[in-house]
């Protein structure tokens, strides 16, 4: 079994719900951090986390939080890991666009 580490790193810029990772195929990917940075020097906003689970045909809620401005938050904590199967994907709904930055680690193995 291989495996590979990889970050994704991306800006929301939108207030539609944005693919942040996808399983690739024959892949299984283990999540070990979810995390975003409010830019905002003044405003809090609101971030929605969900994932697509393709084989159930189902998008659910993971976390929905409200990060202060020019603050850090983590989704994943105390060793929670987010297993995604082949075509899962990790989606991000910002409140207002161009608030946040986003990092995720994910350990992907085939």
């Amino acid at each position: 079994m291989a495996n590979n580490y990889i970050n994704a790193i991306t800006s929301l810029s939108a207030t539609t719900a944005t693919s942040i990772y996808t399983v690739p195929t024959a892949k299984v990917a283990i999540v070990k951090t979810v995390s975003v940075y409010n830019t905002n020097a003044s405003n809090a906003a609101a971030l929605t986390v969900q994932v697509t689970d393709t084989s159930a045909s189902a998008t659910t809620t993971f976390d929905k939080a409200t990060v202060a401005a020019v603050t850090r938050k983590a989704f994943l904590q105390n060793g929670e890991v987010m297993v995604l199967d082949e075509s899962d994907i990790l989606k991000m709904t910002a409140g207002t666009a161009n608030y946040f930055d986003v990092f995720v680690s994910i350990l992907e193995m085939s």
